[in-house]
This record gives C-alpha cells, sequence and structure tokens, in this order.
C-alpha cells in the first residue's frame, strides 16, 4: 500500500480540494488563452490606423444615411487616435465600440448613454464634469471629441481593474453581454485584417 493509502478523511480531502484546485487553475489559464486577442491599431501607426478606422465607421453609418460619412467617420478616427495615445488603449478597440454602440452616429441616445461611444450619463456625468472641465452638460458630452476623450478614459479605468478585454468591456456597456462584445471583437478583427494586408 502507498504511503496516503487508509482511511485518513483529512488527507483524502486535502487531495481532492489540490485536484479541484488544480483543475480551476488549468482551465482559467485554458479560458485566459482562448481570450487574448490582438490589436494592431497603435502598431499600424496613425495615417494607417485612421484610414482604415474611417472605413469602418463610414461602413457603420451606412444605414442612418448620415451625410459626409467618410468626412465625420474620418474626423471621429483622428479623436480615436489622440484618445487612444493618451489613455494608452489600442484605437481598433475603441474604433469597433463606435461602430457597434452608435453606428457611428454622434447624436446617438439610448436610454442614459449618448454619443459615439454610448457614454453613461447617469453613473458617469459627476466624475466627467471634474476630469474633462469643457464638459458640463450632456450636450457638451455629447460632441465627438468630448465623448470619445471622456468613453475611452472610461474603458481605460475599466481595463484597469478587469482581467481581460472582454470584462473591462462588460464593465464599460454595463451588462455581461457576450454577443455585443462579440459583434466589437469582429469588428476589431477585420481592421487587423486590413493593417496585415497593408503591411505586406
Amino acid at each position: 500500500m502507498g504511503r496516503f493509502s487508509g482511511d485518513n478523511p483529512a488527507r483524502k480531502r486535502a487531495r481532492i480540494a489540490l485536484a479541484v484546485a488544480l483543475a480551476f487553475i488549468v482551465l482559467g489559464a485554458v479560458a485566459g488563452a482562448s481570450e487574448e486577442r490582438e490589436f494592431l491599431g497603435a502598431a499600424a501607426g496613425r495615417r494607417l490606423a485612421i484610414r482604415i478606422m474611417s472605413r469602418e465607421i463610414s461602413a457603420a453609418m451606412t444605414p442612418w444615411k448620415i451625410p459626409r460619412p467618410v468626412r465625420k467617420a474620418t474626423d471621429y478616427s483622428r479623436h480615436v487616435w489622440d484618445a487612444c495615445e493618451k489613455y494608452g488603449l489600442d484605437p481598433f478597440l475603441v474604433a469597433a465600440l463606435i461602430c457597434v454602440e452608435s453606428e457611428g452616429r454622434a447624436d446617438a441616445v439610448n436610454q442614459s448613454r449618448v454619443g459615439l461611444m454610448q457614454v453613461n450619463v447617469q453613473e458617469n456625468m459627476g466624475w466627467i464634469t471634474r476630469h474633462f472641465p469643457q464638459v458640463k452638460t450632456v450636450d457638451h458630452l455629447k460632441k465627438p471629441r468630448n465623448n470619445v476623450m471622456a468613453g475611452t478614459f472610461a474603458l481605460s479605468v475599466a481595463m484597469e481593474g478587469a482581467g481581460g478585454v472582454r470584462e473591462a468591456l462588460y464593465d464599460y456597456l454595463g451588462v455581461n453581454d457576450e454577443r455585443r462584445v462579440d459583434r466589437i471583437f469582429a469588428v476589431v478583427d477585420r481592421m487587423n485584417i486590413a493593417a496585415r494586408a497593408a503591411g505586406k
């Protein structure tokens, strides 16, 4: 008989607890690996990234028949680049969020969420007015540059406290909506493909 055989219940419980803990560690590592995402926006460089983001954002605008979509999408993409450079996020992630959440509509309002990045006014207006002194009202927050700056900052804060990008997006969106986050990732993937193709 082995050293640990016999009817010692304490040892048996300890072995089971250890096996369960190891299983959670392994499963967590596998799940984490499958959630690792590639973001090539910053690596693409400003000019190329803005071109790629502008194409995606203007395409998202199409159903709404927004006048001068390419020009507006290019302006929004410049705001995205500047905000991401300031707050340390990849621009493709923020542009993809804009494509899915507001479809490039600066005037989009959905309950308490407003603007390109659908910033939650009810939860965030207090700190936004402190952190961004130029944003004093909801109308100020709807302005594209203000909205992108505030939304990107909020997402960067969510990233700091999250276990990964998906969890940060859940926090930012205020709901664990897998399909919505998958749609954001699908837009990121398209932009990554475009960046790779342009780099060849």
